[in-house]
């Protein structure tokens, strides 16, 4: 460039050197060396100078002759004109070292901040993959755009890692990603698989040509410990030369990846693993799939150069902590601990609302002036920093005391006691409205700006997930739970079945095979045939119990709506258990009853009666009382049906109303019955709009059922 410059410029000077004065006629031969120093440095610069002072004896001081000067002031000129542009050029020439430094310096900056945003960008996407088939999406799109590949493929191995099947491809035919498949000797992807490391075929200097036309190819295995466990294979079309930073993509590229697809097959195994629980409860099936919700996807972070990289060193601890939680107390302590460090926080507590969203409960709480324990609750009303919060759906942030005694009066004593100048309370977002907050508190105050606030928003959107996954994992054991728990039932409920129906069929077997004998004794015809009956009409009983619970269970039961005088029908159910308790010994009392209506269906209603009365006189000894006392309030009439039988043990009443439950489960028990007429009882009397109760101070300290029914409307 410098020769070319001076040649123009030696130009120039013949044509206008003759037609000014000499000292402008320098010009521009003074105007080619200050371009070629500055453009190309001190060479160059050297060179235009040795090449202009030729120009300038040939053409202007001389024209024709080197070196022979008529002009006294000629060689002074000339000498002068050289010294001024030597040492021009060596000034120029540290100006132009360091404008090159300066301009590599912004190269390599700009090339550090492209790395980090296509690395961001292909974590982000691998991040946001919740299935297999997204993470081979975002696996294989992700660097084909970062390294402007013409096609790719993404192929699975099989659990013997002999073989391998095609999961996606981007620009080649079914039958070119076929052929990747086959893993054919000598293949990148072949030698990739066999060394656990990537490997490049096809550079610009020894280009490589495949059946497909591509010449250049890279090949990534993806490994999950040390086993292949997939396979990116990137084609290009032109030989592809890969710098450090292409070579330390691919290389966050198998490990990202890799961590993606272990990390969906691991949550498809346990969405799997409780979708096979739930099938033994289709109702629990129904209330956990409306419950299930997908994950929020993980916003992309745009941030640039060292700040992107910080950011996302001081998440990796609190994602890789919610990773490992899978309860609600132990995401709010992971989230809490590692979320202070995170943002710089002196203290930091997880609420989450509870009650129909009317009260904040504090899940975990840690740091400087936080007295509330786990549990500890507080209302959701104006003046709490959390109220407003999960109203509005916004974090709110506090920079000074004033501010939040201001705004928040009644979170302003935690503020004193803390000694808290700032605070962010940002709320916890799934899908719909908030599920709770996340607080962090300061003792100096924060001027929370853009970059801040996105970065606590990213650690509430990632406590928020974790703990939805956290309520998910709950759910499903507490279903597993409560399935294995109605199979126990069932079971229990069976073996009872099974012996009371055996026990009147043994004594019917007994009884007709001694009939069937020819020496049988006449006078034991008519007890052999009284027991048979007996045992007959005791197993119909069973059977009518058992049908009976069905049709009540699966609403199969239509009530009649008359009107029932109390009084009347107690005493009918009461006259025809007299038998039963005259044979106990039992005393069976009952009171004058003041009259009272109620709108039902009587014979289900005495239904209620004598299955309570029949518990009563059954489980009290002899010499015992049982009583019935009914009495007319607040436009209800309550009827207690009061012994002094056995009792019931104080840990088994919140069961006594359950279907399948008795207080002695034993086949060996005292008292047979199949454990379902209390649970009849129940539905019958709710169904009648009522409720029924039961007391009892504990084991034989008799017990007490309360059926409250509303009163007939008066006419």
């Amino acid at each position: 460039m410098a020769i070319v410059l001076v040649v123009a410029a030696a130009a120039v000077e013949f044509v206008i050197g003759h037609s000014i004065v000499r000292q402008l006629s320098l010009i521009p031969l003074s105007l080619a060396i200050a371009a070629s120093v500055l453009a190309g440095g001190f060479g160059p610069g050297i060179l235009a100078v040795c090449l202009s002072a030729i120009a300038m004896d040939l053409i202007v001081l001389e024209p024709g002759v080197m070196f022979r000067f008529e002009n006294p002031s000629a060689p002074i000129e000339y000498v002068v004109f050289i010294a001024a542009w030597l040492v021009f050029c060596l000034f120029a020439s540290t100006f132009h070292r360091r404008m090159l430094a300066d301009r590599k310096r912004r190269l390599h900056a700009d090339r550090e901040a492209s790395q980090a945003d296509r690395v961001g960008q292909l974590t982000a996407a691998l991040a946001q993959a919740r299935t297999p088939a997204a993470a081979i999406e975002a696996a294989l799109h992700e660097p084909l755009h970062a390294l402007g590949g013409d096609a790719g493929v993404i192929l699975l191995m099989t659990p013997d890692g002999r073989r391998a099947e095609v999961a996606r491809s981007v620009g080649h035919s079914p039958e070119g990603a076929a052929a990747q498949a086959s893993l054919s000797g000598g293949s990148a992807a072949s030698d990739a698989i066999g060394r656990g490391a990537p490997v490049f075929v096809g550079t610009p200097d020894r280009p490589a040509t495949s059946d497909q036309g591509f010449r250049g190819t890279v090949a990534v295995p993806l490994m999950i410990g040390s086993r292949v466990v997939a396979l990116v294979q990137l084609d290009f079309i032109k030989p592809r030369a890969f710098n450090d930073d292409d070579r330390e993509y691919l290389d966050t590229l198998a490990t990202r990846a890799a961590q993606a697809l272990d990390r969906t097959w691991q949550y498809e195994y346990a969405l799997r693993a409780r979708a096979e629980a739930e099938t033994q409860r289709a109702r629990a099936d129904q209330e956990i799939a409306e419950r299930q919700t997908m994950e929020l996807a993980l916003r992309a972070s745009e941030a640039r150069g060292r700040a992107l990289a910080a950011r996302t060193s001081r998440l990796h601890g609190l994602t890789a902590a919610l990773s490992e939680a899978v309860t609600l107390d132990g995401v709010a302590r992971a989230v809490v601990a590692q979320g202070r460090t995170a943002v710089g926080a002196i203290s930091g507590e997880v609420r989450l609302l509870a009650d129909g969203a009317t009260m904040f409960e504090t899940i975990y709480g840690e740091g400087q002036g936080l007295s509330a324990e786990a549990g500890h609750r507080v209302p959701v009303e104006p003046g709490f920093c959390a109220t407003e919060t999960v109203r509005s759906l916004k974090p709110v942030f506090l920079t000074s005391f004033d501010e939040w005694q201001a705004r928040y009066p009644k979170d302003a004593s935690l503020a004193a006691d803390g000694g808290y100048v700032s605070s962010a309370t940002v709320p916890l977002l799934v899908e719909g409205p908030a599920i709770g907050v996340l607080a962090f508190y300061f003792t100096a105050p924060v001027n929370f700006d853009q970059e801040y606030r996105e970065l606590l928003v990213s650690v509430a959107q990632d406590c928020a997930q974790a703990l939805d996954r956290a309520r998910l994992y709950e759910s499903a054991q507490a279903a597993r739970a409560e399935a294995e728990a109605a199979n126990r039932l069932k079971d229990e409920f069976v073996s009872i079945v099974s012996h009371e129906l055996r026990t009147p069929l043994n004594a019917i077997l007994g009884w007709t095979a001694m009939l069937r004998r020819a020496d049988a004794d006449p006078s034991m015809t008519t007890r052999a045939l009284q027991s048979v009956h007996d045992n007959a009409a005791r197993q119909a009983r069973l059977i009518d119990e058992l049908l009976d619970f069905s049709k009540v269970t699966s609403g199969r039961v239509t009530l009649a709506r008359d009107p029932v005088e109390t009084g009347e029908l107690l005493r009918g159910v009461v006259e025809s258990l007299i038998p039963a308790a005259v044979d106990k010994q039992v005393a069976l009392e009952i009171p004058a009853v003041a009259p009272a209506t109620v709108i039902g269906d009587k014979a289900r209603l005495e239904q209620v009666f004598f299955n309570l009365l029949g518990n009563a006189i059954k489980f009290t000894p002899e010499g015992g009382r049982v009583g019935v006392d009914v009495r007319v309030e607040s436009g209800r009439v309550a009827v207690k049906v009061a012994d002094t039988g056995l009792g019931i043990d104080p840990k088994f009443l919140p069961f006594v109303f359950d279907r399948f439950r008795q207080s002695d489960d034993t086949s060996g028990r005292e008292f047979g019955g199949l454990g379902l007429g209390l649970s009849i009882a129940r539905q019958l009397v709710e169904a009648h709009g009522g409720t029924i109760q039961v007391e009892s101070e504990g084991r034989g300290m008799g017990a007490t059922f309360t059926v409250t029914l509303p009163l007939a409307p008066e006419r």
